[in-house]
């Protein structure tokens, strides 16, 4: 087999050159389905993404008693920086605070009393925490006097960024499924026109391996250039949507740059699996 391999890729590109109208039809049709697949993958990668940014970039206030004391204050700021999960603590004075809600008033501020309280503000790695980060919080009493932290608005976001994601696995599974069965249809009308010459060449002893080696070859090639249109599409279709970005700049801060590299290698290596799996499925029924 490895001595005819030579000869069985000569044969898989004379079959393409011979085959042409249903070559263009594998190429086309797996080209299409990548380029579907890769739209809906990337879409769904990038509506989780900015909702993962969404709930990541909330913020957590700690407001502390007003009769705190300084020493009191660095004891909480170091508390709250060995909480496990918090990322960031950013430490605001009341005069600050004061000085930040004056400007916002219509009214002259002078000579009002400073009610404002000293305030941390506190990021968490993963906001799945900010329900047990609080709850520990408001536990130390005599430092805090409350937490403000939008519980009942996180659950529906992190809600909706697992749906986001269970969808887009499901949608992405069945979105390949449903390209693996139209390419293995589409390569079986090409094994059906041919297969006349596959009886033949078991009538004369030709093994499995032998006839199938040439349109595994074959299967590949279609998947591999149907891949490489599907990649030169999504990419042309990502430079239409950077001019987005530049139009609309707040988009740009929730979207996640794509690996244009990794994309092409993805989808060129999913065509090849399409091709190869296709063309294997389809000369099952001729080789039994």
């Amino acid at each position: 087999m490895t001595r005819a391999f030579p000869f069985l890729f000569r044969e898989a590109l004379i079959n393409l050159r011979r085959h042409g109208l249903m070559t263009v039809a594998a190429i086309t049709t797996i080209a299409v389905a990548l380029t579907l697949v890769g739209s809906f993958s990337l879409t769904f990668s990038q509506l989780r993404t900015m909702s993962r940014r969404t709930v990541d970039a909330f913020e957590m206030r700690v407001f502390c008693r007003p009769e705190i004391t300084r020493e009191r204050l660095d004891e909480t700021e170091a508390k709250l920086r060995e909480l496990p999960g918090v990322a960031e603590v950013t430490y605001r004075s009341r005069d600050d605070a004061f000085a930040d809600a004056a400007k916002s008033l219509p009214i002259d501020t002078v000579g009002l009393p400073n009610l404002m309280p000293d305030t941390f503000v506190v990021k968490l790695r993963s906001a799945e925490r900010a329900s047990t980060t609080a709850s520990t919080i408001r536990s130390w009493q005599g430092d805090v006097e409350n937490v403000d932290v939008p519980e009942e608005e996180l659950k529906v976001v992190l809600r909706l960024a697992d749906f986001i994601r269970n969808l887009g696995l499901l949608g992405g599974a069945l979105l390949l499924f449903g390209a693996l069965v139209v390419v293995v249809n589409t390569i079986r009308l090409s094994v059906f026109s041919r297969r006349r010459e596959i009886q033949i060449m078991k009538i004369v002893g030709a093994t499995p391996g032998f006839i199938r080696l040439p349109m595994l070859i074959e299967g590949l090639i279609h998947g591999v250039v149907g891949g490489l249109l599907a990649a030169l599409a999504l990419i042309a279709l990502l430079r239409y949507t950077d001019t987005l970005t530049v139009a609309i700049p707040l988009l740009a801060s929730y979207l996640e740059p794509v690996n244009l590299p990794l994309l092409a290698i993805s989808l060129v290596s999913g065509g090849g699996f399409l091709g190869a799996t296709g063309a294997w499925l389809s000369l099952s029924r001729y080789l039994r």
